[in-house]
């Protein structure tokens, strides 16, 4: 059983100063090149289950290998950034935005919404609407998460590919594979990087960390969330 971490493509905060930033950007036109390449590349492998954040970077990530594979998408709730749906720059900053409704995220995801599967917890009031989350709530978060994806491992057959973020990806890591120097091997991962995993005899090993080899370097980009 293998598990493909991915990071979202370029988004517009990616591509900009810091002090920048929106809450919920798009990709940038840089990052849907790197979503067709990443698609395309995923279309040759197997896997039985997609699974995204609910942020717009990551939604336009997954809807390019939703488009190339047709897999049914599912988008979890608890699978975004640390942070959540923050507005401004800097560790002061702590307003929250409400984030996508529901139908948007729908209308985003998939060619129709007989496609898609969202977590309840995602409304029409929006998936986020509370305060900047604390490095121990997102710690929390990512072994729940983490637990989640080892029960999906039980009831599939070849892999799951899960679109989330930098920092998260790396909590995730240190769930899956605890307190070892693997999990740190990247600093930062590129935008549409994958990180592999291998599930066998109730282990997980790492087998590939932040790879782009699936795209071209003229598109390689990434440091930040």
């Amino acid at each position: 059983m293998l598990l493909y971490l991915i990071r979202h493509a370029q988004s517009l905060n990616n591509a900009r100063p810091a002090y920048c930033r929106v809450e919920d950007p798009p990709l940038t036109a840089v990052g849907r090149l790197q979503t067709q390449y990443l698609a395309d590349w995923l279309r040759t492998i197997e896997f039985d289950m997609l699974v995204t954040s609910p942020v717009l970077r990551a939604l336009q990530t997954t809807r390019a290998i939703h488009n190339r594979t047709g897999h049914h998408v599912y988008v979890w709730g608890d699978m975004f950034e640390e942070g959540g749906m923050f507005r401004g720059f800097g560790p002061n900053k702590s307003a929250g935005g409400p984030g996508m409704t529901r139908s948007q995220i729908i209308e985003q995801v998939a060619v129709s919404s007989l496609l898609s599967t969202l977590d309840p917890s995602i409304t029409e009031e929006g998936w986020w609407g509370r305060p900047r989350e604390s490095p121990d709530e997102a710690s929390r978060r990512a072994n729940a998460v983490a637990k989640r994806i080892i029960h999906c491992v039980d009831t599939l057959n070849t892999g799951i590919v899960v679109v989330t973020h930098d920092r998260f990806i790396r909590r995730l890591l240190l769930n899956l594979l605890g307190e070892s120097r693997d999990a740190f091997q990247a600093t930062s991962l590129h935008n549409a990087g994958v990180t592999r995993l291998v599930f066998d005899c109730n282990a997980w090993s790492l087998e590939r960390v932040n790879d782009v080899s699936h795209l071209p370097s003229r598109l390689v980009s990434g440091n930040g969330s």
